[in-house]
């Protein structure tokens, strides 16, 4: 139980929520932050709000405290009506790393929204089951490629080795983001298997796929990629020469 004068002052932050002005809302929702646990069932009855911006603060709080009480009426909110809410209780979900959520995070993949697919794809990652594998690989042919790039990184946190072949195939996506995705969850899994991939990658264009592809074959250890790095050590990009160098130390190459 907390005390009347902090029920009153979390009801009064809470209310403060939907202010028209964005400043206040946001610095009530860093207060309740500050709260922390006490203010958990609060923010979960504020999950019924009217008001959608109360509803979607409330459920973003609820995430940053990470306390479980919070995780079945967070599934509620994934059918919220409001796509923003749905969106903030799949990241939410996501952050407090509760297995319960696997299967309403992997149901709500079939929104129509593609920023909740997209926040759902990514806490799969974070719950790492690998229920949310098959689901998952289908989403690498999502018409949105930020919904595309989430799934390619989710699956790489999973670390399910059945992944490897349609990551691999996501290396050839259109867009190069994507490509860089695909490239950093291969890099994760160590796929042997993608080695060949990834070093052609290194010589195509894309500065995000080049990028990762570089410190995939760092991870996975092919001394076949020490030429192809070698290559595009000289690039003009500092980012990719620092991320080149990098990969050729973990291969030995001074």
């Amino acid at each position: 139980m907390i005390d009347r004068d902090k029920s009153e002052r979390i009801a009064g932050l809470i209310a403060r929520l939907d202010d028209p002005n964005s400043d206040a809302r946001e610095k009530a929702a860093i207060e309740l932050l500050d709260i922390g646990e006490p203010a958990v069932d609060q923010l979960i009855g504020a999950l019924s709000h009217l008001s959608w911006r109360v509803r979607h603060y409330a459920a973003w709080a609820l995430g940053q405290v990470g306390h479980t009480r919070a995780v079945e009426p967070l599934i509620g909110a994934l059918h919220d009506e409001n796509p923003a809410v749905q969106d903030w209780a799949a990241s939410a979900l996501g952050e407090i790393g509760d297995k319960r959520a696997v299967e309403p995070l992997i149901e709500i993949l079939r929104s129509p929204n593609p920023d909740v697919r997209r926040n759902a794809a990514s806490a799969l990652g974070w719950l790492g089951d690998t229920r949310a594998v098959k689901p998952l690989v289908a989403l690498l042919s999502d018409a949105d490629a930020q919904v595309r790039g989430s799934a390619a990184e989710a699956l790489g946190r999973i670390g399910d080795s059945s992944a490897a072949e349609p990551l691999i195939a996501a290396l050839g996506d259109g867009d190069d983001w994507v490509r860089g995705c695909a490239a950093q969850a291969l890099g994760r899994l160590r796929s042997t298997q993608a080695a060949e991939r990834l070093m052609a990658v290194l010589l195509e264009e894309g500065r995000w796929s080049r990028y990762h592809s570089s410190w995939a074959l760092g991870e996975i250890g092919d001394r076949r990629a020490i030429e192809p790095l070698q290559t595009i050590s000289s690039t003009n990009d500092m980012f990719l020469q620092r991320r080149t160098a990098e990969a050729l130390a973990k291969l030995g190459v001074k």
